[in-house]
């Protein structure tokens, strides 16, 4: 069970979700902790300015206390899902089987939260 963990600062306060190859995100992030497209997720994290959050992308259900604050589902064409800022810059890229992969994401809150946990359906070995 794959589990990746980043202490991400970003200047703007959103991470995105996509298909490695997606060139289509939300137009209006809106007042939700997340929101979607059929191949796109895009969830709040801290601004720089308030700190860094932990942000952990793995298989496994969720270890800490949280909420639960999204369960859905993402296309994944590619085999690849990408977590980016809104700049575009790639924190990682994750192997998934392709298709609709099930998606859950837990944060500690959901207007700042310090961490946030996203669970994946499945991760390929790489």
């Amino acid at each position: 069970m794959p589990l990746f963990q980043m202490q991400i600062e970003t200047e703007h306060p959103i991470l995105f979700l996509s298909d490695s190859e997606s060139t289509i995100s939300p137009n209006v992030t809106g007042h939700e902790f997340v929101t979607a497209t059929h191949d796109c997720l895009c969830f709040l994290v801290l601004s720089y300015v308030d700190g860094a959050s932990l942000v952990t992308v793995t298989d496994k259900a969720c270890e800490a206390v949280g909420q639960k604050l999204f369960t859905g589902n993402i296309g994944a064409a590619s085999g690849t899902l990408t977590v980016t800022d809104s700049h575009g810059f790639r924190y990682l890229n994750v192997p998934v089987p392709v298709g609709q992969l099930s998606v859950e994401i837990w944060a500690d809150d959901e207007k700042n939260p310090d961490w946030v946990w996203v669970k994946l359906g499945a991760i390929q070995s790489c």
